[in-house]
């Protein structure tokens, strides 16, 4: 029995790397694509805001 539970912590503690870097992963893909829709917002705001200006010259 005894046995059993060793195996069980020993898998337990193999899958915690695992998890982590599947987290950080995620984590880092997410962060990314933010970054990359902040800066697709702040282009197109830029546009506008140009031709916004433009129109009024």
């Amino acid at each position: 029995m005894t046995e059993h539970f060793t195996g069980h912590n020993k898998a337990l503690r193999e899958a915690i790397p695992n998890r982590f870097f599947l987290a950080c992963a995620i984590l880092a893909l997410s962060i990314a694509f933010l970054m990359s829709a902040a800066l697709a917002g702040t282009t197109a705001f830029r546009k506008e805001w140009q031709y916004a200006s433009d129109a009024k010259i």
